[in-house]
């Protein structure tokens, strides 16, 4: 099942779904089926009012998506390795101080667990998406890429790069109306 939930997100999405209204009070555990896609499937802690974000192969996106400048045919994506999503995580949260954090490493590498703060919200509208990110000093940028996302949804700030900058991965805090990234995919140009 798990192999089945990481190559079809549309499963995944419905699974949580169909789970979710299920759990109450009464049901064994504290964690809620919240949602999942290319990278990672997405638990909520309502306790602890936290995200946890299980990332493991054998998805396509493997421990998360990695952006990089190839020569041949510039800017693409790649399922990454443990050690580049430590480092693309650690980036994403000094670019946007998401409040993730490493929470735990399999034993054997086998997986990842990374943990936010839970934000009752909303996706913001696109406009509203790209105005937080100008405020922000990024810029769109369109590199030379063969995938529309990349070509699309990609933004520079210095020799950053954020990519798949859309409402779906940026949330509008209910508390203080704030948006804040969630699921950026992050690179450096080098």
């Amino acid at each position: 099942m798990f192999h089945i939930f990481r190559e079809t997100p549309e499963f995944g999405r419905s699974l949580a779904t169909r789970v979710d209204p299920f759990l109450d009070e009464s049901t064994k555990g504290h964690l809620r089926l919240v949602g999942g896609g290319g990278e990672a499937i997405v638990f909520g802690d309502p306790e602890k009012q936290l995200a946890i974000k299980l990332l493991a192969p054998p998805g396509r996106a493997r421990f998360g998506w990695v952006l990089e400048g190839r020569e041949d045919t510039g800017w693409a994506i790649r399922g990454g390795g443990l050690a580049e999503a430590v480092v693309r995580f650690a980036w994403f949260e000094s670019l946007f101080g998401s409040g993730l954090e490493l929470d735990q490493v399999g034993t054997a590498g086998d997986f990842l667990v990374l943990r936010q703060p839970f934000i009752e919200g909303c996706h913001p509208d696109e406009p509203s998406l790209s105005r937080w990110m100008t405020e922000r000093g990024w810029s769109r940028w369109s590199p030379p890429t063969d995938l529309e996302m990349i070509a699309n949804l990609t933004w520079r700030r210095d020799e950053w790069i954020a990519t798949d900058v859309r409402p779906e991965n940026a949330l509008l805090a209910e508390a203080d109306g704030v948006i804040r990234a969630i699921d950026f995919i992050v690179g450096r140009v080098r």
